[in-house]
């Protein structure tokens, strides 16, 4: 089978395989030039995508499944305890980190930066409640609450609170740990979470739960203080952990 290029080539001159001489070659080199043909067909043919597994290289480039980032977070309330937590003793008492969450700024004296998602706000809320105590020390507890609570009457009163308070900074087991925790309610703007933390003092296995309150506001989750700015007003006690999922440092 001549191509077209084939006549165009030789049509000005008789071709030397006319002779008798070379009657035989021509035909074998016909039939060589034909299987070429056949070759390079059925190889532009497998260069076209098809049904075909495709080669290891396209599936090599395919990435692997990334871990979530705080914006690909959860919109539900978590009702197991967190993946990807650790814990770290800050102060005297174990705090939740997570690469996800939050804090994605954070010292020894203070944590901001946290993923606008429940989880988000839980971890807030277990950082600010502890940064802010008396026993932080005051390097810890006035940033937190200068930049991390809203201002209201009731921070102000917070403050002059623990202005009062003598410094004598925890040592670890000092502190209550924290055991867990339950939402009473969440919106994209506001948090209300209770924190459950295991009572150190006593032979009887109690625990007493604080409310806390956050809201979001200029990028991130901030406290809102307590009534007349004493945490007692928002703490009750409690027997049994009956729908608290429980969450801390293990």
């Amino acid at each position: 089978m001549r191509s077209r290029n084939y006549e165009a080539d030789y049509a000005e001159e008789p071709s030397p395989w006319t002779r008798p001489g070379f009657v035989l070659a021509a035909a074998l080199l016909l039939v060589i030039v034909a299987l070429g043909v056949v070759v390079a067909v059925r190889s532009g043919d497998d260069d076209e995508p098809g049904p075909a597994t495709p080669p290891l290289a396209a599936v090599s480039e395919t990435p692997a499944a990334q871990p979530q980032t705080t914006g690909e977070l959860p919109t539900a309330v978590p009702t197991t305890a967190p993946a990807g937590v650790t814990w770290q003793v800050v102060r005297g008492t174990a705090l939740p980190f997570s690469d996800r969450a939050g804090p994605r700024d954070h010292s020894d004296t203070q944590a901001k930066g946290f993923a606008h998602a429940p989880e988000g706000a839980l971890i807030a809320a277990a950082q600010l409640t502890s940064r802010v105590g008396a026993a932080a020390g005051r390097a810890s507890w006035e940033p937190t609450l200068t930049r991390q609570f809203l201002p209201s009457a009731d921070r102000d009163r917070l403050q002059r609170a623990l202005e009062a308070e003598p410094e004598q900074p925890a040592q670890p087991g000092d502190l209550a740990p924290l055991a867990g925790y339950l939402y009473q309610s969440y919106s994209p703007d506001t948090a209300v979470i209770g924190l459950a933390y295991r009572a150190v003092n006593g032979a009887t296995a109690r625990w007493f739960i604080v409310t806390t309150t956050l809201r979001w506001s200029d990028g991130d989750w901030k406290m809102v203080a307590p009534p007349g700015g004493a945490w007692t007003s928002l703490s009750r006690t409690v027997t049994d952990l009956s729908g608290v999922v429980e969450w801390g440092a293990r």
